[in-house]
């Protein structure tokens, strides 16, 4: 193995490697709620052929062509928030409106034949709901602490910190249920363009929360969080 997977947590290995996702995708594995379980333990639980598993993750470790995904872990906290704030939260800015105003499109489009975009606009909805006070929360709250250095705040912080992994739990069903609603976003067959192009702009919207919560769940949390 080109590192000890086994070792490693589910959540410490899809933070590293953000496409690792799609490898515990593929084999079955809880990389969201389960994320930190070491990964042996996972592989003997569910009877997984590790030889597989392992080679696919070596090969992204190998061919990975982001260095800053590889020194996320060695990041201080600060670095980590500044990264947190210009890759993830600008995006989600940016993406939830835009998302919101395609599905309007396709939904008057394609509803009347496809009465699951109102389920979708529906948990799109929540989902908004959800995601732009916890983005403000960290924007206001969590962030300025962290990039002010503010001393002897480890205790507002754990109190802080336990309400957003709640809140990315909630956000995580609200994604495993748009999954469930757009069939794994496949495009329908008299799907058009602006069709395709939502549930892309869906899956990339999943995707990328993954990476986010992932960063904060098992890396940054954690550093804030440690006994001074």
């Amino acid at each position: 193995m080109h590192k000890n997977w086994r070792e490693q947590s589910i959540g410490e290995i899809v933070a590293t490697f953000p496409l690792s996702s799609e490898v515990f995708r593929s084999a079955g594995i809880d990389f969201c709620c389960g994320g930190g379980r070491l990964l042996g333990d996972v592989i003997e639980e569910q009877g997984i052929v590790e030889t597989n598993l392992y080679r696919a993750l070596d090969n992204l470790a190998e061919h990975s062509e982001s260095e800053e995904a590889a020194a996320f872990p060695e990041m201080s906290p600060e670095e980590l928030v500044e990264h947190i704030l210009i890759r993830h939260h600008a995006y989600l800015w940016e993406a939830l409106p835009d998302i919101h105003a395609r599905l309007i499109t396709v939904l008057r489009a394609h509803g009347e034949r496809h009465p699951e975009l109102y389920d979708v606009y529906k948990l799109l909805s929540e989902l908004t709901k959800e995601m732009e006070p916890h983005l403000i929360r960290e924007e206001s709250e969590l962030f300025p602490s962290v990039l002010n250095q503010e001393a002897n705040a480890t205790q507002q912080r754990q109190t802080l910190v336990r309400i957003l992994e709640e809140e990315h739990e909630s956000t995580r069903d609200i994604l495993h249920q748009l999954r469930h609603a757009t069939n794994d976003y496949s495009l329908p067959s008299d799907g058009c363009d602006n069709f395709a192009e939502l549930y892309k702009q869906l899956e990339a919207l999943e995707k990328d929360t993954e990476e986010h919560y992932h960063l904060e769940d098992d890396l940054l949390f954690k550093k804030i969080t440690a006994p001074e």
